[in-house]
């Protein structure tokens, strides 16, 4: 590396774990689209409490983001504070089951200190992303 502040590793240290979690952080989200230009989104987030290296997300279903991760499950998630950043990079599964994908965009809501009324009747998808690779900047 030519850059002494950058590191790369395999998953995500506790210390990384408590900086994304120590206030709430709003990733960007980049997926490829159908003709691999990259696509971007702001999202909520959270760790899956069974799994470590795992982070739920959630979209509406039909949604661009949704088409784009079916036809290309590569993802990478950029947390940023001033010139300290993140990137995690890895693959998604979509959790298709409507209430367990309602119970964890519910979830965010309350992370994210919204009422969650806005997803009332709506059609939700979990998305998993599993990190393979953690690059950081500090």
């Amino acid at each position: 590396m030519t850059d002494p502040a950058l590191t790369v590793e395999p998953v995500v240290a506790d210390d990384l774990r408590e900086w994304l979690m120590a206030k709430l952080r709003f990733p960007v989200m980049a997926v490829l689209t159908g003709d691999g230009a990259p696509s971007q989104s702001v999202m909520w987030f959270d760790f899956d409490p069974g799994q470590p290296d795992t982070i739920l997300m959630n979209t509406k279903v039909g949604r661009a983001k949704e088409r784009f991760l079916r036809h290309d499950p590569r993802v990478s998630l950029c947390f940023e504070e001033g010139l300290r950043w993140v990137a995690l990079q890895g693959t998604v599964e979509l959790d298709e089951d409507r209430e367990r994908s309602m119970a964890d965009i519910l979830g965010l809501a309350r992370r994210y200190h919204s009422s969650g009324r806005e997803f009332e009747g709506q059609q939700r998808v979990t998305i998993r992303m599993h990190v393979d690779k953690v690059i950081r900047h500090d």
